[in-house]
């Protein structure tokens, strides 16, 4: 059964770690901070893929787990705001984003939460605000899908479903849904970003 469920578990790792590399190399010529941050998540999905048969990586799994996650949509958000001109928002959320990161460890659990809350909005916000009046659907579908692991975590969903669901069924099911939503963001992020670039040169 442990190993039924190690194997479950390393499946959306695999698939995440797929996109997100492949995602990286096609917008690394490009847009190379989100190409940066699809690059990390790769890497935190292959420490994850790992953490099952390595059980002394799990605590180096979550940290860059979750400064992956963090980043992925702040720099998603940055090239948006940067090929939109907007570059004084641009650098104030980059900025804002590595200084959150640097005083993580200084901050109680229930700060780092809310930090973390209030940065996947802002990185949202950001987005959909460009995206909105750029018509661009599938950067607001990446952006919305790469937010949402910061903007719920896996302590929230595991109680909207622990009245269906036991502790350890909610958080991997969560862990599934989050896991895809990345996978799905990576891909439309991609897609968005590249044809926000061709519209972009076109106003030239």
């Amino acid at each position: 059964m442990a190993a039924t469920v190690d194997a479950l578990s390393v499946c959306p790792n695999i698939v995440l770690c797929a996109i997100a590399l492949l995602s990286s190399y096609q917008l690394f010529k490009d847009h190379r901070a989100p190409s940066l941050a699809f690059f990390l998540l790769g890497l935190s999905a292959v420490q994850c893929t790992l953490s099952p048969f390595c059980p002394g990586l799990a605590y180096l799994q979550n940290e860059l787990e979750w400064a992956s996650e963090i980043m992925v949509s702040s720099l998603v958000a940055f090239d948006l705001l940067w090929l939109s001109e907007d570059h004084n928002t641009a650098h104030i959320l980059l900025c804002g984003s590595f200084l959150f990161l640097g005083l993580s460890d200084c901050l109680s659990a229930d700060t780092l939460v809310l930090m973390t809350h209030c940065l996947g909005l802002s990185s949202l916000s950001c987005s959909l605000t460009v995206c909105l009046f750029s018509n661009n659907g599938l950067g607001a579908v990446g952006s919305l899908a790469l937010s949402l692991p910061s903007l719920v975590g896996i302590r929230v969903g595991v109680e909207v479903l622990s009245p269906l669901l036991s502790p350890v069924a909610s958080e991997g099911l969560i862990k599934w849904i989050l896991k895809g939503s990345l996978s799905l963001g990576c891909w439309a992020a991609t897609w968005g970003l590249n044809h926000f670039l061709l519209e972009v040169r076109t106003w030239d």
